[in-house]
């Protein structure tokens, strides 16, 4: 039987889809890892509320019923700023991470779908190969059978 002549792209195609699982497994790790830093970050903004609140507190006792001249009260305010200003680095940082999420996930949806057409296509030449076979097997047949109608047995006259 004669050798499918796409053995290659067979090969190249398959290749292909191998290929295209990576990057898709690749981006779902990605889409997983940054879920998680999300999980993490929103759990460290509440761990920092709860600290600023507390270290606000810890600020205001140890000022209360001091005399404070100018200089050193608005260097007490500018250090409660401070603390929420660190309060929104957090925020910023987790809108930034939740802005990747998203990147992350359009990008694995890509993945997706070109882990899909090259699965499409491998499924598309492999049909075409049992086709392909299918008809050379016909045609070996049919050959078979032409070379058989040719050989005739000569007929003995009595």
């Amino acid at each position: 039987m004669a050798k499918y002549p796409l053995e290659k792209l067979i090969g190249l195609r398959s290749h292909r889809v191998d290929e295209a699982q990576r990057e898709r497994m690749l981006a779902q790790k990605k889409v997983e890892q940054t879920q998680t830093a999300i999980k993490k970050k929103i759990q460290e903004i509440e761990d920092y509320k709860i600290w600023k609140e507390e270290e606000t507190l810890r600020r205001y006792d140890k000022v209360m019923f001091k005399k404070l001249t100018s200089e050193s009260f608005e260097k007490f305010k500018q250090d409660l700023a401070n603390l929420n200003i660190g309060e929104l680095k957090l925020q910023d940082e987790l809108r930034i991470l939740k802005n990747d999420a998203e990147s992350l996930k359009q990008e694995l949806k890509t993945k997706k779908d070109e882990e899909k057409k090259a699965s499409v296509e491998l499924n598309k030449i492999e049909e075409h190969k049992k086709i392909w076979l299918e008809m050379q097997r016909i045609e070996e047949e049919r050959q078979e059978e032409s070379e058989l109608e040719d050989f005739h047995t000569r007929k003995i006259d009595f």
